[in-house]
């Protein structure tokens, strides 16, 4: 899984406990211990998706204009992971080699296979996440377990 969905929690997590001011990408870069480019493309998705205003220049900086719960895990996930993203690079085969002598069924079939497998996964792993907000991320931050003990009382 790319980072990119962490960025994203972790940026607007720490935009929100810091409402009372403006905060530069460098700053969120050090709590994040990320490239202050890697950020800024992350915040740029959010501003485009009104999460976050931002402005540049010596006064500039990012500020949270959602509240938490109106933040959505599972879009967040969305916006950030797009299917197939996170399962891509575990996908081994060869479609081409079904055209040589010694091509085995496995190697030409595998490809879709899995992705068949990771597509189904994916869909229950996003639809998951869009149970909860990161009010409830905040939640489990403060009492950690709050998660495990939401989940658990849901099941019984």
């Amino acid at each position: 899984m790319r980072l990119d969905f962490s960025v994203a929690v972790h940026s607007l997590l720490y935009l929100d406990q810091n409402r009372d001011r403006r905060i530069a990408s460098r700053e969120l870069a050090q709590s994040l211990s990320l490239n202050p480019v890697m950020i800024r493309n992350i915040l740029s998705l959010l501003h485009k998706n009104n999460y976050v205003e931002g402005s540049v220049g010596k006064n500039g900086g990012y500020r949270l204009i959602k509240s938490l719960e109106d933040c959505n895990v599972g879009e967040l996930y969305d916006l950030t992971i797009p299917p197939t993203i996170s399962y891509a690079r575990f996908i081994t085969g060869d479609t081409e080699e079904l055209d040589q002598a010694d091509s085995t069924e496995i190697s030409g079939n595998i490809k879709e296979t899995l992705t068949d497998l990771f597509t189904l996964a994916d869909e229950d792993y996003r639809r998951f996440y869009h149970q909860f907000t990161l009010a409830d991320l905040k939640e489990d931050i403060n009492h950690h377990g709050y998660f495990i003990n939401k989940v658990q009382g849901e099941n019984k």
